[in-house]
């Protein structure tokens, strides 16, 4: 029966693999919603499943208005399953071997106007932090990747020329950069990243208040902050980007 044969693979995720306790509850609920849509197609053990009934069930999901994540990580369950039944059940072929996950669509990067970074500029009370802040929003804002700011080193900015050399994982470019962001950067390196430091040495441009460089979730932060408190959900760092053509 198909609900032993669920039982049999739970025993194996938890007994022989040390599968984590929800990763467990979750397979099994997502087996036991498959098996009792096969006992309603009189399939009732797991070697009766066929590639056909299968692909029928996703489209069952499908038609009820399941999400693609939802479908896709229900597939993924299907394929360890009979994987399993395969190795040690009674499947002599892998019926899940074909199904497709569903491509899940990008959801479009919610940009700012230039209204609204001036507006998120204007934001928070006068500190070190917020020197540094502003001056990472308005890095971001000119094209710099969330990426490049946490690899920004000292060594890296040249405010007399107005560049920055940003580094990538395999390469580097150089940046020219505008006079607001220049003075942002010198305001913030001639006080408020001392006073982050506090007395400690680091070669970072931008670093958190415990002096070490900081993080691409401590940049994801700063930059949710900001936007919740200018109004603006789901603010991302690529979302601060101006079109093409406008400074501010």
């Amino acid at each position: 029966m198909m609900q032993e044969d669920i039982q049999r693979f739970v025993c194996y995720l938890t007994d022989d693999k040390n599968a984590a306790a929800n990763t467990v509850v979750s397979y099994e609920r997502d087996l036991r919603k498959m098996s009792s849509y096969m006992e309603s197609q009189e399939i009732h053990a797991a070697e009766k499943v066929t590639a056909t009934s299968l692909n029928a069930y996703i489209l069952y999901l499908e038609s009820n208005g399941m999400s693609t994540s939802t479908i896709s990580r229900t597939i993924a369950t299907l394929r360890r399953f009979f994987d399993f039944q395969c190795k040690h059940g009674g499947c002599k072929e892998d019926p899940s071997e074909r199904l497709k996950a569903p491509k899940i669509e990008k959801k479009a990067t919610r940009m700012v106007t230039k209204e609204e970074l001036l507006k998120i500029l204007d934001l928070g009370v006068p500190s070190p932090k917020r020197e540094r802040d502003h001056a990472m929003l308005l890095a971001m804002s000119q094209g710099i990747r969330a990426s490049e700011v946490i690899r920004l080193s000292l060594a890296d900015v040249n405010l007399d020329l107005g560049y920055l050399i940003l580094r990538g994982e395999r390469q580097s470019r150089t940046m020219a950069v505008g006079s607001r962001l220049v003075e942002a950067l010198r305001c913030y390196m001639k006080e408020g990243r001392e006073k982050l430091l506090k007395g400690r040495e680091s070669d970072a441009l931008f670093v958190n208040c415990n002096g070490s460089r900081l993080s691409r979730q401590g940049v994801w932060k700063v930059v949710k902050y900001y936007g919740e408190m200018a109004g603006i959900q789901e603010l991302t760092p690529d979302g601060l980007r101006l079109p093409a053509g406008q400074t501010i």
